[in-house]
């Protein structure tokens, strides 16, 4: 093992928020901003989703990468072509130019995401697995809320450009950070890794997985749909149209509080993840955990569909983010349950395709029927999509964990 696990666990988390940080300021500037860029309102829901489309492939390409190395590799490639997005939204400004670079993003995050939970699962056991995920989550929540909070106070004060210049060397920052903790080869699972060849996931060895791995990837579809899509992609323009409507007054320009209420959705994914991975352990049954962030996120989209002021959408997003921070870990655990340790890679990238799945369809849509049907009829969707992923939950009982191979 190259670090004790919790130091190794720290150091992945912080080089991926590091990393992070550029695509956190796109989604809290340009939605009201976006002539910053070169780009015009009806360019952002291109924009905002190209990253998450491109992972729709990248994903389970990087989670094969990662099942084929010593994850090492692919983790810090990934790191490596975060630096270069980040610089590349600096260089750019015009619509395609950042195109490509929020496709380059795309396949940086499916690299570090994918192979950075692969790495944590591979060190715990299945009685510790929702503690070791949901700690894990949380301290990545804990970099997202800083960049969030940074993006929007950053951009108001040195604009985009400034921000980025800032951003850069800050994840080259992060680069170093995750070579230190991956100096050497990353570490082995604790039952061993498999023989030479084992790890490829053929078409046999797939089909032959627990189908009841299909439910956690529709409820983690309806939650990036929801949170990582459409509110992610829509609060700034949420808070700038209840800013323009008389007797509104903000205490704070736009920018500002878009990023402000994206940091406390952080802070409140961060407190309740590491409750959800404590849950996880003691109740055995992880849809238990998974239906409760449905409920928590169906009562969130119900008030931000009717959300007429500043508070009652900043709730409705915090509320939101609970329930995510609660469906999160479940998931990752409820679906590694039911994989054998050499296909752990690839499962976790179709995890993360569906999620990025929803995640590009959000803002497509919500930015389609914008101006036809009005932002609460696009939260409105949102909430019967989280209804029906409620329905598997409640009929379908999550696997028991996979034997680790010696």
């Amino acid at each position: 093992m190259t670090r004790h696990r919790s130091t190794l666990a720290a150091g992945l988390a912080l080089a991926y928020s590091l990393a992070l940080l550029g695509d956190n300021m796109l989604y809290v500037f340009l939605p009201s901003h976006p002539a910053a860029a070169g780009l015009v309102a009806a360019d952002l829901g291109l924009v905002l989703s190209a990253n998450r489309i491109v992972r729709l492939g990248a994903n389970s390409v990087g989670g094969l990468l990662s099942d084929r190395s010593d994850r090492r590799g692919p983790y810090l490639l990934g790191m490596v072509l975060a630096l270069a997005s980040t610089a590349g939204y600096l260089a750019c400004d015009s619509l395609w130019p950042l195109v490509f670079w929020r496709v380059v993003w795309g396949i940086a995050f499916s690299l570090i995401s994918v192979g950075g939970i692969a790495i944590i699962l591979d060190l715990s056991r299945a009685d510790e697995r929702g503690r070791r995920v949901g700690g894990y989550q949380s301290m990545i929540q804990l970099g997202s809320l800083l960049g969030f909070g940074l993006a929007g106070f950053l951009t108001d004060a040195l604009g985009y450009r400034g921000s980025l210049a800032v951003y850069v060397p800050l994840a080259a920052l992060g680069l170093g950070i995750a070579l230190w903790v991956l100096g050497e080869p990353a570490p082995r699972p604790l039952a061993g890794r498999p023989t030479p060849g084992a790890g490829l996931a053929t078409l046999a060895s797939l089909r032959a997985l627990d189908r009841r791995l299909l439910v956690p990837a529709y409820v983690n579809f309806a939650s990036f749909f929801a949170g990582s899509g459409v509110v992610m992609a829509t609060l700034g323009v949420y808070v700038q149209r209840l800013a323009a409507e008389p007797g509104t007054g903000l205490f704070m320009p736009v920018a500002s509080l878009t990023g402000l209420l994206m940091a406390v959705r952080g802070v409140a994914a961060m407190a309740v993840t590491p409750i959800a991975g404590h849950a996880l352990d003691r109740l055995g049954d992880r849809r238990l955990v998974a239906a409760a962030g449905a409920l928590v996120s169906l009562a969130a989209l119900v008030i931000l569909a009717m959300g007429r002021s500043v508070a009652m959408v900043g709730a409705g997003a915090v509320l939101l983010s609970i329930g995510g921070g609660l469906i999160r870990p479940a998931v990752v655990v409820w679906t590694s349950d039911g994989a054998p340790p050499h296909l752990r890679g690839v499962v976790m990238g179709g995890l993360a395709t569906a999620g990025d799945l929803g995640a590009a369809l959000g803002p497509l849509v919500a930015y389609a029927l914008l101006e036809t049907a009005g932002l609460r009829a696009v939260y409105g969707l949102c909430a019967l999509l989280t209804l029906t992923s409620l329905v598997p939950l409640a009929l379908v009982r999550a696997p028991a964990a996979v034997a680790e191979r010696a």
